[in-house]
């Protein structure tokens, strides 16, 4: 079950917002507000009106879309600053994908509506709307690249290095993510993902324990990235 915050968090913290107007940010805020989620619930199915906006407070959030044989695409993994659902913006449907905190996570919210007229008014918004999309296209296009020009090895370690280098100093290096989820994440199977993972481990370039990778050698992880 999803829980109301009773603590009001200001939008002044938030990534998204930190840099604007204060005077933008206060008329924002009369539109938005925060909720908790624990970890591995689901925050909007497919088939869901895409009634909401979101940005992650805190925690991580994942994208993934299923097939109708049961496969799975995630699509992307969010760090705190990172929105989500902006996509009602260009229709009034249902969504196409599965949103689910990856662990405890707060996020705060805007209606699809408030968003639309926010977008339409504010152009500090507008703008840093648009920064984060040209980046998501950038990030998809070069992901694009590795689909096709790389090896499984060096797509897993492209996916962890982006992960790594997304992650709090509280995080030490780990990063709180399944084999399946690697898999999924680079479009690959769990088994030839597993043995790359388990080949990077006898390297001494990652730690694997509890759901987590310890990325110990971000420098040989990021030279297997780039190796063909």
């Amino acid at each position: 079950m999803e829980k109301h915050l009773k603590l009001a968090l200001s939008l002044n913290e938030e990534p998204f917002f930190r840099t604007m107007n204060p005077a933008t940010v206060a008329r924002i805020a009369n539109y938005v507000y925060h909720r908790e989620y624990e970890p591995r619930q689901i925050i909007f199915f497919p088939d869901d009106l895409s009634d909401h906006v979101y940005w992650v407070r805190e925690g991580r959030v994942k994208i993934t879309r299923a097939s109708g044989e049961g496969r799975e695409l995630a699509m992307q993994h969010l760090f705190p600053g990172d929105i989500f659902g902006e996509a009602c913006l260009v229709e009034k449907g249902k969504r196409e994908a599965y949103a689910e905190s990856m662990t405890s996570a707060v996020l705060c919210l805007m209606r699809a509506d408030d968003f639309r007229r926010v977008v339409a008014q504010e152009h500090e918004v507008t703008l840093m709307l648009a920064k984060i999309l040209c980046r998501r296209v950038v990030e998809v296009e070069h992901v694009l690249e590795e689909t096709v020009f790389k090896t499984v090895r060096s797509r897993v370690a492209s996916g962890l290095l982006r992960l790594y280098h997304r992650l709090s100093k509280n995080d030490r290096g780990a990063i709180r993510i399944t084999h399946q989820e690697i898999a999924s994440l680079v479009g690959s199977t769990r088994e030839t993902t597993t043995a790359v993972l388990h080949n990077l481990r006898e390297q001494g370039i990652l730690h694997m324990a509890n759901r987590k990778v310890v990325v110990l050698d971000p420098v040989a992880l990021e030279h297997a990235a780039r190796s063909s």
